[in-house]
């Protein structure tokens, strides 16, 4: 049995107990170590997150251990063991939470506080994985920048491991004793059976949806499962060793948890059949316990090991608020600031352990007025006390600045009207006046413009990745004798403000056939799983069937191409999209209705995590959230594919001179906020490009049928 106190991350240690294996806490070095290196500069060790595997691992193996040695027999015994980690994990993660909520309050825009307020409670009450899971992976969160509490996801999961296992392992020793078997082989069984119901479905799941399953902890059991099959094979299966094979078997899987640091990707579906190489490395490790004196022991038990070992927990914890409140404190956030960052982590963690976790516990161990139950109970309402008003006050504010008319008159009286808006950027006015004036306010107001997109999204208008865009809704706006066609991916919807006025001052009903992500064109798309492959592929002749069966006068396309066709990646995939659209956009000519694309707008995600975040950041100096046209503006094979056609029924219109001047594109254009996250124009800028934006159809399209109000 191994002792070394069955945590995946330790707290601070005591005089080291009986059986205690430093070859184990070297480990936690190398897992924490190759985490934090992978946060701070993933490009060195792009499959550093493999660290949060082995810890999984060390984790099943140590509950397991203790729990064997002494199995719970009553309800009493299993809360006891869920105390024991109450008092052991919940102080230092309690202070860090507590901390990183105030600085966020002190240094964080107010565009983030509603997010990380609600991922505040979720880690304090330990399901911040499944948060992440469920709003996450959404494509709408991408621009999302990360919070404080994401790397909570892991201890979330390893909680939830904790308060079944022990329940668990009593009922398979319960049943061993009633059927009169040998616990060791029930308890095997048992485990082995948990093990491949959970690597099947991780299997599955990271196949059809990997998103989600990277956060799950159905799809992670399997690994701390793999430390439980070692802890389950008995004493003498891992017992110090001093052989050959031990030897082979340590640094076997020492080379298998580096060469997943190195070689695996954040790209790489995961877990899955991949997360098998770090997990059989650390159980290797694990099971062979080699004391030979060239194994792995030569550095894992090193003083240096020891100590990043023995404030694994508490570095883990600190290393990522850092990393991500840090570049609200400063300007620029590159190596020296990253080092200073480094090294307040370990000094936090060092305090941490010695200040908080050790003298916590024994307080608690000693305190009648401090029970676990009661320090849980009162810090738990405490933080989510905090974390409450947290929210409530960031959703009060979100409601104050919800009055867009309100802050566009007061923006425009401002600005004066001739530079208001897009007008910024006609000759009249200068740059300053476009977007790099310190103005007193914007419109929508950062917080409010999160929220500023098409009624399209509430309305549920789009087929999406989670259902393998199989479920293909068609939303209609207007009753109009003008029948329009709104088609492609979320790069239409934007549109949609500026054409549904277009819509009511001509006549016109609009039917949508719009995708998440998913450029409608016919062909398949590199996503993560062939299901989604196919569903999108599948899309473009269902929308063209949809435009023959119904007729339409004009179908209106737009697409921002950011997933590549499938066989090519993102470099190479301009050709054949090019193609596909060529043949599509003939099609739907061909059914008699004119077509008109509107040419795929900035992207400020080139180089900005989230527009309206930069913008609240950086009232002072909006040039800070502006871009060098030539990293913002996309290539485009849709609009390629027009000029490719020369067809006079078939349009290109481009409205990126409402966004860009002189190879400068702006996200603030004469008062108003143009983007609601890293790529797509807010409801509010939209519709104030309508006119413009219907003159240039009118202009291409040259059917008066199409705009009888002019």
């Amino acid at each position: 049995m191994s002792s070394n106190q069955d945590l995946p991350m330790p707290v601070a240690q005591d005089p080291k107990p009986r059986g205690f294996r430093a070859d184990i806490q070297g480990l936690r070095a190398i897992a924490v170590g190759i985490v934090v290196l992978y946060h701070f500069w993933s490009h060195y060790l792009p499959g550093g997150f493999v660290g949060v595997d082995v810890f999984f691992v060390i984790s099943g193996f140590l509950i397991t251990s203790h729990l064997i040695s002494k199995p719970p027999k009553n309800a009493a015994d299993v809360a006891r063991f869920w105390m024991r980690r109450v008092k052991r994990l919940i102080p230092a993660s309690f202070l860090v939470i507590l901390c990183s909520v105030l600085g966020i309050w002190i240094f964080a825009p107010q565009t983030v506080w509603e997010d990380w307020g609600l991922q505040a409670f979720a880690a304090t009450f330990y399901f911040q994985n499944w948060f992440l899971a469920l709003t996450k992976v959404d494509y709408l969160a991408e621009g999302d920048a990360p919070s404080p509490f994401q790397h909570f996801w892991s201890l979330s999961a390893e909680e939830q491991f904790y308060f079944v296992w022990p329940i668990l392992i009593g009922l398979l020793i319960f049943a061993a004793i009633k059927y009169k078997k040998k616990s060791q082989n029930v308890v095997l069984a048992g485990i082995g059976i948990v093990f491949v119901l959970s690597i099947c479905y991780s299997l599955y799941e990271t196949a059809t949806e990997p998103g989600g399953a990277y956060f799950s902890t159905f799809t992670r059991v399997w690994e701390f499962s793999a430390g439980a099959l070692v802890a389950a094979l008995g004493n003498k299966a891992h017992a110090a060793k001093n052989d050959l094979m031990s030897l082979v078997g340590s640094w076997g899987g020492v080379l298998a948890i580096a060469f997943s640091a190195v070689a695996f990707t954040g790209e790489m579906p995961f877990p899955g059949y991949i997360a098998i190489i770090p997990v059989f490395g650390t159980a290797l490790i694990l099971l062979s316990n080699s004391t030979h004196k060239y194994s792995p022991t030569l550095f894992l038990n090193t003083k240096l090991f020891q100590f990043f070992g023995d404030n694994s927990y508490a570095i883990y914890l600190w290393h990522w608020p850092l990393l991500v409140l840090m570049p609200f404190m400063v300007d620029d956030f590159k190596w020296p600031q990253k080092m200073i960052a480094l090294v307040l982590t370990l000094v936090l963690a060092v305090l941490t352990q010695k200040l908080v976790e050790v003298r916590f516990r024994r307080f608690i161990d000693t305190s009648a007025l401090l029970s676990a139950p009661r320090f849980l109970a009162a810090g738990s309402l405490v933080l989510a006390l905090l974390a409450g008003a947290f929210y409530l006050n960031s959703a009060r504010i979100i409601d104050d600045a919800q009055d867009v008319n309100k802050a566009l008159a007061q923006v425009e009286k401002e600005v004066g009207e001739s530079c208001f808006g897009a007008s910024a950027l006609s000759d009249g006015c200068t740059k300053q006046d476009a977007a790099e004036t310190p103005y007193q306010q914007v419109a929508p107001e950062p917080v409010a413009a999160k929220t500023d997109k098409p009624v399209l999204y509430k309305d549920d208008c789009f087929a999406s990745q989670t259902t393998d865009f199989q479920d293909r809704p068609v939303c209609s706006y207007g009753k109009g004798k003008i029948k329009v066609a709104l088609v492609g991916n979320s790069h239409a919807g934007q549109w949609f403000p500026a054409l549904d006025k277009l819509a009511q001052e001509n006549g016109w009903q609009i039917d949508t056939y719009l995708a998440n992500r998913c450029a409608v064109m016919g062909e398949e798309q590199e996503f993560d799983s062939k299901a989604k492959d196919e569903g999108c592929g599948e899309l473009g002749d269902w929308a063209t069937g949809q435009i023959e069966k119904q007729d339409y006068d004009l179908v209106i396309s737009s697409n921002r191409q950011s997933v590549p066709v499938s066989g090519h990646s993102m470099e190479s995939t301009e050709e054949p999209a090019t193609q596909a659209y060529e043949t599509i956009l003939k099609k739907w000519a061909d059914t008699g209705a004119q077509v008109a694309v509107i040419r795929d707008t900035s992207w400020p995600g080139a180089t900005l995590e989230n527009v309206p975040d930069c913008v609240a950041e950086n009232s002072g100096e909006l040039s800070e959230c502006s871009g060098d046209a030539d990293k913002w503006i996309p290539q485009d094979p849709q609009a390629d594919a027009v000029k490719a056609l020369d067809d006079p029924n078939i349009v290109q219109i481009d409205m990126n001179d409402q966004l860009c001047e002189d190879d400068r594109c702006y996200t603030v254009v004469g008062g108003i906020l143009a983007y609601w996250d890293h790529s797509h124009l807010s409801a509010t800028y939209a519709q104030s490009l309508s006119g413009t934006l219907g003159s240039r159809m009118e202009k291409a399209l040259k059917s008066e049928q199409l705009f009888p109000s002019t």
